[in-house]
């Protein structure tokens, strides 16, 4: 072969490789373009979804019996959410759902996170379960403090998802107890998240385990390659856990703190906790987190691992009664303190209830459904009691209810023995009313506001009053009707009030005169016109001695001393014109 051929062929195979090797850098380039697009686009759905996330924290009441089995099942009917198919699904993320339990120093609460769109369906399969749950939408959780330092790790299956972990069948105690005993020593600034990650999956691992168990089968039935190593009860256990439904999981658990050895130490208490579902097939491990602010960033957004690298894994295959031996709601048999249970159950609105037309009193919630609750006029005339602790809100119903009344154009009379309630009242008032408004404020001594008790124009209204006043005498000292007011001194208070009545413009202060001054009885007496009443003075008390007038009268007049002593009380009831009357501002 002559020189020029050899060069020729030399040529030709540089050629072909040059192009073989520029087909397959650009296929490369290709494909890694083609994963980068496909990356960029789960990554914003996965955005997008983490942005649209509604969480809620469950409550459930101490006594509960509800047991764990529950959970299981409650796991089970969420089977719906499944990991995506069709041809696009590698384009998708799916659905994700965050089971939580946090911990800080007073509280222990339980979250559940989901899809604004699926939120409904979540909480309904909830309460499917747990009928005495208070589900209650929340913003989400936050245990971390300024300055503070956070360590972090994420559980994974050891061995392969077939293989079983303990779970609490297994189990002699309720699970829960001791994973929330290492969440309750949370000291001042100190708080952690146990966040279990869920999606649909598919069904390799299955495959896998019924491969195995087969391939198991096969190997010691043949006396050759028979090893025994894995016993029959550990192949029913893989058979069994293959016909259950799972999730692809991931378990995450982070502590915050103000000292770094503080927060490895409530870590490690954690995670040995977790220790209990280890079995001698399958085990929890913890391994090494290569990118820590990506591991926060997923658990601070909900997100699954975007990729795993080769000979590390950051998710495993749950079962849904291991993930119901890891999180389940309490019950009574569980008595680790800080547990934020529910105190007091809701009850659905009746619907009888107004909800509209009427005077708002707030909102009824149960079980996700929010229904306004209105009370009408008609049923405020048949009178109502707010009774509540300190703090609970009742000056804050007054409020609201003052307020709309006020902007309804009502008329309203507030009582207030404290003041803050009257200076929030006045806040309320729009210009255009501010002529309808008469403040009596017993603590204004500079020009206090007179009220009459004894003004009456009728004698139905001045024996009205009377009886008030000797209620009134029986409210303040003698409630138990034990005798120290009588009928003796209701019958003298009695014709001592008229008789100062018959006067026009009396007043309280005149009760104590008229018994202790006879002059100014002769004054009143023309002006009686009760015959009874001119004798019980003309007859009775004429007859009676000094000794005896002053015995009984002195008695009575002592009732009365504190009113007529109290100086800024004497000046507000010893007008004798009432600064206002009640009802012609009632009419």
């Amino acid at each position: 072969m002559d020189t020029a051929m050899l060069d020729l062929i030399i040529s030709r195979v540089v050629f072909m490789s040059i192009v073989v090797f520029a087909a397959i850098i650009a296929s490369i380039l290709t494909v890694g373009f083609i994963y980068l697009i496909v990356l960029y686009i789960r990554l914003k759905k996965r955005e997008q979804m983490a942005y649209d996330m509604s969480t809620f924290e469950i409550k459930i009441p101490r006594e509960n019996e509800i047991k764990i089995d529950a959970a299981e099942q409650m796991f089970s009917s969420l089977s719906s959410i499944k990991k995506p198919g069709g041809f696009f699904s590698f384009l998708e993320v799916g659905d994700i759902l965050a089971f939580e339990i946090v911990a800080t120093k007073s509280n222990i609460r339980f979250y559940v996170s989901t899809p604004t769109k699926i939120a409904d369906l979540i909480e309904k399969t909830i309460y499917g379960f747990y009928s005495q749950a208070d589900i209650m939408r929340v913003e989400e959780p936050n245990i971390f403090f300024e300055k503070g330092s956070v360590a972090f790790a994420t559980l994974v299956m050891k061995e392969e998802a077939y293989l079983p972990l303990k779970t609490y069948r297994e189990i002699p105690s309720d699970s829960l107890s001791a994973i929330l005993s290492a969440l309750s020593k949370m000291g001042d600034n100190e708080g952690a998240i146990i966040q279990i990650l869920l999606r649909g999956t598919d069904s390799k691992w299955k495959k896998a385990g019924k491969s195995y168990v087969s391939s198991t089968k096969k190997k010691e039935a043949d006396p050759t390659e028979a090893k025994f190593d894995t016993s029959q009860k550990v192949l029913e256990k893989i058979d069994e856990k293959t016909t259950k439904t799972a999730f692809e999981g991931s378990i995450r658990i982070v502590v915050s703190s103000e000292n770094k050895d503080i927060s490895e130490a409530h870590l490690r208490n954690i995670k040995n906790a977790f220790s209990q579902f280890d079995s001698e097939q399958n085990s929890l491990t913890s391994p090494k987190i290569w990118f820590k602010s990506g591991f926060m960033m997923n658990f601070i957004y909900k997100f699954f691992p975007a990729f795993e690298f080769p000979y590390t894994k950051l998710t495993s295959t749950f079962t849904v009664d291991e993930l119901a031996s890891m999180f389940h709601f309490p019950n009574k048999t569980v008595e680790t303190p800080h547990i934020q249970w529910l105190k007091a159950r809701s009850a659905p609105v009746s619907s009888e209830v107004p909800t509209e037309g009427g005077t708002f009193l707030g909102m009824g919630y149960y079980r996700g459904i929010k229904r306004p609750i209105d009370i009408h006029l008609r049923d405020r005339m048949r009178h109502m009691y707010i009774i509540g602790k300190t703090g609970v809100g009742k000056s804050e119903l007054l409020k609201e209810i003052i307020k709309q009344d006020i902007a309804d154009g009502k008329g309203i009379c507030v009582i207030d023995p404290h003041g803050d309630l009257i200076e929030d009242t006045l806040r309320y008032i729009p210009p255009e009313r501010a002529e309808d408004v008469i403040l009596f404020d017993p603590a204004e001594t500079d020009r206090p506001l007179g009220l009459n008790l004894l003004e009456a124009s009728t004698e139905e209204q001045k024996h009205f009053i009377t009886g008030a006043i000797i209620n009134l005498m029986y409210k303040l000292y003698d409630p138990q009707r034990t005798g120290i007011i009588g009928p003796r001194f209701e019958h003298a208070v009695r014709n001592a009030m008229l008789t100062i009545m018959s006067e026009p413009g009396s007043t309280f202060i005149e009760i104590v005169r008229v018994m202790t001054d006879q002059k100014f009885v002769q004054e009143l007496l023309p002006k009686v016109k009760d015959p009874i009443v001119r004798r019980y003075w003309t007859d009775q008390i004429a007859q009676t001695s000094d000794f005896h007038k002053s015995e009984v009268l002195d008695y009575i007049v002592s009732k009365f001393g504190r009113f007529v002593t109290n100086q800024m009380m004497r000046n507000i009831i010893g007008q004798s014109k009432s600064a206002f009357d009640f009802r012609k501002v009632m009419d």
